[in-house]
């Protein structure tokens, strides 16, 4: 059975998930698609990212994509979809969208028994760098496939 998703299934998704995939535009008008980690508030995600083109291209032109998956099967799945605009942080916006994300990170690797290193972000396993950002959200939507279950 395929079906979509309400407004409070979408959230429980994005508050379960913490990998997702931002898709924005590049400066030649290419697509593109990178996985992330993130945190989600009920208003916004929040990612942090090592300096790159990602960061460059989405600050030149702030509308983005997320899409967010929970995949048991082939046949049991349910997939959300976000947009919404790119906002570089600083200071203390900065700050707590690091520790929100960090948060996100620590209690999934505890519950799920990841290795320690899954607790941490990306930009402070591989070092260097980092600008904290947040994705405002603008329009969410979201579908499920489920197995039809045959009591025959």
């Amino acid at each position: 059975m395929f079906g979509e998703l309400t407004p409070e299934e979408i959230d429980v998704l994005l508050r379960e998930e913490i990998l997702a995939r931002i898709a924005y535009i590049d400066r030649r008008g290419q697509a593109c698609i990178v996985p992330i980690n993130y945190a989600y508030d009920g208003a916004a995600l929040f990612g942090y990212s090592l300096m790159g083109a990602k960061l460059e291209h989405m600050e030149a032109n702030a509308q983005v994509c997320v899409e967010i998956d929970h995949v048991e099967n082939a046949a049991d799945w349910r997939s959300a979809i976000v947009r919404g605009t790119f906002e570089a942080l600083h200071g203390a916006a900065a700050a707590d969208a690091i520790a929100r994300i960090s948060e996100r990170l620590k209690s999934i690797a505890t519950v799920t028994g990841a290795p320690a290193s899954a607790a941490q972000t990306f930009v402070r396993r591989k070092g260097g760098d980092g600008v904290a950002y947040r994705i405002q959200v603008t329009q969410k939507s979201g579908r499920y496939a489920t197995p039809v279950i045959n009591d025959s």
